[in-house]
């Protein structure tokens, strides 16, 4: 019997967009919610349901957190000074709680370091065979470890950049692009990869070796 689908979602304390978000939770229909830290206020925005609640909740209102304890979603409460983000402890959570996809709202914002640490810590659910996304009203973002496609008809934005995460990414193919590839070795340090757009109904992402950082764009 195939393994149950647990969607799950992971609110952080970065700039969320209220109606995206609310637009996001009916669409999905997540089977988990978690607030990391400040994502707890976002949350409660929104009087979205929760099932755990992690975090130093060094920016989180006292009045927000015992409404939670009241209504007895479980919380966990981590030192300031710790090893690691808030972020990455609801990673781990999600992780461990077998989630099968994960959605990552709330990892972008004014805080590049935030925002690239949150861009490093796809690795964790990559370890893990779990596809993960990096998602704000503009951008939507995740790692392949693999070849695959993507269907215009479903695409996020108009622009799809694809940049090594690794050292370098072997025998790349782009087709269904409007800048097609052939078997190039892209590397780091180079910008090739940005701005590229899909042309026809499927476009096809092909290598043999290496992880590719994948955003899709919308401006």
């Amino acid at each position: 019997m195939a393994n149950k689908e647990n969607k799950v979602l992971i609110i952080t304390g970065g700039q969320v967009d209220d109606s995206f978000l609310s637009d996001r939770v009916i669409q999905e229909q997540y089977s988990m919610i978690i607030a990391a830290d400040r994502g707890l206020t976002a949350a409660d925005r929104l009087n979205l349901p929760l099932d755990f609640i992690v975090g130093d909740f060094d920016s989180v209102s006292e009045s927000v957190l015992k409404k939670y304890r009241e209504l007895s979603t479980p919380i966990e409460t981590f030192p300031r000074e710790k090893d690691k983000t808030d972020t990455q402890i609801a990673i781990e959570l999600a992780l461990m709680k077998k989630a099968t996809s994960l959605d990552i709202l709330g990892a972008t914002g004014t805080r590049l370091d935030h925002a690239l640490a949150n861009v490093h810590l796809l690795l964790l659910p990559m370890q893990f065979e779990v596809q993960a996304f990096i998602i704000d009203p503009n951008n939507k973002i995740c790692l392949k470890k693999e070849s695959f496609t993507l269907q215009k008809s479903k695409q996020f934005g108009d622009y799809v950049s694809l940049l090594p995460f690794s050292e370098k990414v072997s025998d790349l193919s782009l087709k269904g692009f409007k800048y097609p590839l052939n078997r190039i070795v892209l590397t780091t340090g180079n910008s090739l990869g940005i701005s590229n757009e899909i042309i026809e109904e499927e476009a096809s992402v092909e290598f043999t070796e290496g992880i590719l950082l994948v955003i899709e764009s919308k401006d």
